[in-house]
């Protein structure tokens, strides 16, 4: 008995939460002219709750300046700029197996920015140090004598995108090889394995071999058999998709993956996409005016392209606009950037890094370049493929940023991996005639 009522005690301390005391409120009744005293209870106050007042308080700090915001542009290519001219510090060695990553999100930002922005010999060093990760030609780790692993080998096929087939470097790419290896990972759910033997199973793996598979024209149907059935699993009450099936909460990554996995497979119809929209919206607080990830967290600049991307392939499908996207231009432009320090980070107060400068400038892209999608009479294509096989079949209004117009499923600009999915569409043609 008196072990269990050191636990009550110690549940009720440490876990439920901090002791609520009351409080003396005095209330005027305006008809009786006189005063009551009424008890009531102080609202419950949390490390959350902490937390989201100083962010929204640092946010209004942004919004109450006279300075009518721009993007920096000059200010943040700078940034990228010294990043590709510089060693990386010791303490960035805990990113050893993020090396494609890396590549990719300053490579990326860089297009975003400036669509010409990359040098012959910055693409150059790219190719290199992606096939230096694998010689073979694929699959991808994140680094030197890793372990290949669905995420590093997107990372590593969208880097070398944005290279322009500098020095015939696609064409080192082993297809094969990949696509034997997506299969070893396929399982018998439809989901796939992050990495061989150890890897999880979640729908970004999916997404990362169907945005590798389609680019590279690999897709076929043994690699997307019950993807699909898997995908939609993952919907969940809220609306939103978590990683796996019938028991992760809704999340803005695992969203974005399920929606941009279902938009490659052209299923996009099998999903409720009235709730889907209802939960993007629900995402962005009118306070803040970005959006967050999940339900009661703080927001974070990255979810401007994981949530607005999946908003704009839901705008693609015939579904109402369910975002502000003024308001989460505000966000970017008062709270992602500081005159300060170059590069974008996630709030006020934060430091940049190569992460939320790739994804802020994506959200930031997908905001102001609105796009719409045509398919000619008597054309079966889906809109995505029209998107990536056709870009000039879309309307494109222009970014007041001036940022590159950005294909939000593959998070790619649209002329980039225009060029790079054509080059292995004609590939294959040449190779099966």
């Amino acid at each position: 008995m008196p072990n269990s009522l050191s636990r009550l005690k110690f549940i009720n301390k440490n876990l439920l939460g901090r002791k609520r005391p009351t409080i003396i409120s005095v209330v005027k009744d305006e008809e009786k002219d006189q005063e009551t005293i009424m008890s009531i209870m102080k609202e419950v106050e949390t490390d959350t709750t902490i937390a989201y007042n100083e962010v929204l308080e640092k946010c209004n700090e942004q919004y109450r300046s006279k300075v009518n915001p721009v993007l920096n542009k000059d200010f943040h290519q700078m940034y990228i700029e010294g990043w590709f001219s510089h060693d990386l510090p010791p303490q960035m060695s805990a990113l050893d197996a993020s090396q494609p990553w890396m590549l990719y999100w300053l490579a990326n930002s860089m297009k975003v920015l400036n669509k010409n922005g990359l040098t012959d010999e910055i693409k150059e060093r790219i190719a290199e140090k992606v096939f230096a990760i694998s010689p073979q030609g694929g699959p991808f780790g994140g680094g030197v004598g890793q372990l290949p692993h669905l995420a590093s080998n997107y990372a590593a096929i969208n880097a070398l995108a944005l290279c322009d087939n500098i020095g015939g470097c696609w064409d080192k790419l082993n297809l094969k090889a990949i696509y034997e290896w997506l299969m070893s990972l396929k399982q018998v759910d439809g989901c796939f394995k992050t990495c061989s033997g150890i890897g999880e199973t979640d729908t970004r793996g999916v997404y990362c071999a169907l945005s590798v598979a389609s680019m590279l024209g690999i897709m076929t149907p043994e690699l997307c058999e019950g993807v699909e059935d898997f995908l939609i699993s993952c919907q969940n009450y809220e609306g939103g998709f978590g990683g796996c099936a019938h028991e992760d909460e809704a999340h803005g990554g695992y969203t974005f993956c399920a929606i941009a996995s279902l938009s490659i497979l052209a299923a996009i119809d099998r999903i409720d996409t009235s709730k889907l929209a209802l939960w993007c919206s629900q995402r962005q607080d009118n306070a803040e005016k970005g959006f967050c990830g999940r339900s009661n967290k703080l927001v974070d600049g990255c979810y401007s392209f994981w949530i607005g991307s999946t908003a704009s392939i839901l705008e693609w499908h015939g579904c109402a606009e369910c975002v502000n996207k003024e308001a989460l231009k505000e966000y970017i432009l008062y709270c992602c950037q500081s005159s300060k320090r170059p590069g974008l980070q996630d709030k006020p107060g934060t430091n940049p890094d190569f992460y939320h400068t790739n994804y802020v400038l994506l959200g930031l892209a997908i905001a102001e370049n609105a796009v719409f999608i045509t398919s000619k009479e008597g054309d079966n294509k889906s809109k995505e493929q029209v998107l990536i096989e056709e870009p000039s079949s879309a309307t494109h209004f222009n970014s007041p940023s001036c940022l590159t117009a950005i294909n939000p499923i593959y998070g790619l600009p649209v002329e980039e991996l225009f060029n790079f999915s054509t080059h292995f569409r004609h590939k294959k043609s040449s190779c099966s005639s």
